[in-house]
C-alpha cells in the first residue's frame, strides 16, 4: 500500500502545484493557452511515439487489452444513452447539463493515467495506456461529439467528428509510434534523444496543467448530478473496461492498466466540446474538479482490485 501511494502522491501533488499556480497567478493567465497547446501538440505525441516505437509488443497482451478496451468503451458509450431517459428526470437537469454528464461519465484523462501507468509498471504500463489512446478516442470523440451537438443548446452547430479524430495529435501520435515499431526503422541517435527529452517534459507539464485547469467552485444545484457522475465515472467505467479485458484473456499487469483506464477523472477538452456545442461547461468543469480530487482515494482501490482478480 505504502508504494502505491509513493507513486500515486507525487501525481497528485504536481496537479495541487497546478492548482496553486494558477490560484496565485504565478503565471500570467494568458500563458496557460499557449502551455497546454504545446503540450498538446508537441509533448504529449511525443510521449506516445517514444512508447510505441520502443514497446516489445510480443511481452504484452496487446490484442486482449485492445479488444477488451474497445468493447467496455463501447458498452459504456451505449449504456449512458440508454439510462438517459431515467436518470435526466431523476436528477432534474437539462439536455444540455446531461450532455455534460454523458462526456464526464466516458471521458478519460491520460496524462493521470500515463503518468501513474509508468509509476506502477514501467514502459509495460505505457504502452498498454498508449494501446488505450489508440483503441478508445475514436469511439468516444464519435459518440460524443454528436451527443453534445444534439442535446446541447446551440442547435445550428455542426462538427466533423472524422475531421477531428483525423486531426487528433494523440491519434498521430499513436499511429506514427506504431509504424515505426511494425516497419522495423530506427531513427537516428540524434532524433531518439530529442524524442526523449520531449517525452519526459510531457508528463510534469500535463499534470500542471490538469490542476490549472480545476475549478475550486462547484454549482449547488447540481451536487446529486456530480456525484451520480464521479460514482459512474470512477466505480462503474474501471469495472467495465476492466471486465471486457478480462473476458477477453487480459492477465497480469496488463488487466490492472486497462482498469487503471477507466479509474481515472474524465478529461479536460471535454470542456471546450460542452463550450462550443452548447453543453453545460460549468457542469462539465465542475465534474472534472470532483473526480480528480476523489480520484486520489479509488484509483489505489481499483489497481489492488484488478491486480488481486489479475
Amino acid at each position: 500500500m505504502s508504494i502505491l501511494l509513493n507513486s500515486l502522491l507525487p501525481v497528485f501533488l504536481l496537479i495541487l502545484l497546478g492548482a496553486g499556480l494558477r490560484a496565485a497567478r504565478f503565471i500570467s493567465e494568458d500563458s496557460w493557452p499557449g502551455m497546454e497547446r504545446i503540450s498538446y501538440f508537441i509533448f504529449f505525441p511525443a510521449l506516445l511515439i517514444q512508447t510505441l516505437y520502443k514497446a516489445d509488443f510480443g511481452e504484452l497482451a496487446a490484442t486482449q487489452a485492445a479488444a477488451g478496451l474497445f468493447a467496455g468503451t463501447v458498452v459504456l458509450l451505449a449504456l449512458m444513452l440508454l439510462v438517459r431517459p431515467l436518470l435526466q428526470p431523476a436528477l432534474g437537469i437539462t439536455p444540455a447539463s446531461y450532455s455534460s454528464l454523458y462526456q464526464a461519465t466516458t471521458r478519460w484523462n491520460a496524462f493521470i493515467i500515463l503518468a501513474i501507468a509508468g509509476e506502477i509498471a514501467g514502459t509495460r504500463g505505457l504502452a498498454i495506456v498508449a494501446i488505450a489512446i489508440g483503441v478508445m478516442v475514436v469511439p468516444i470523440n464519435v459518440v460524443n461529439i454528436p451527443v453534445v451537438a444534439m442535446l446541447g443548446d446551440r442547435r445550428g452547430t455542426r462538427v466533423n467528428s472524422l475531421l477531428q479524430i483525423a486531426g487528433n495529435p494523440l491519434i498521430v501520435g499513436v499511429v506514427i509510434g506504431l509504424i515505426l515499431n511494425f516497419s522495423g526503422l530506427r531513427l537516428p541517435a540524434p532524433a531518439e534523444t530529442t524524442l526523449e527529452l520531449l517525452a519526459r517534459i510531457s508528463l510534469p507539464i500535463g499534470l500542471l496543467l490538469v490542476g490549472a485547469g480545476l475549478k475550486v467552485r462547484l454549482p449547488g444545484a447540481a451536487v446529486a448530478t456530480v456525484a451520480v457522475g464521479t460514482a459512474i465515472k470512477l466505480v462503474l467505467m474501471p469495472m467495465v473496461l476492466g471486465f471486457g479485458a478480462w473476458l477477453f484473456g487480459a492477465r497480469g499487469d496488463d488487466l490492472m492498466i486497462v482498469a487503471l483506464c477507466g479509474a481515472g477523472p474524465t478529461a479536460m477538452n471535454g470542456y471546450l466540446v460542452a463550450r462550443e456545442l452548447g453543453g453545460d461547461a460549468p457542469l462539465f468543469a465542475a465534474l472534472v474538479t470532483a473526480q480528480t480530487v476523489v480520484a486520489f482515494a479509488t484509483i489505489p482501490m481499483v489497481i489492488m482490485i484488478a491486480g488481486w482478480i489479475g
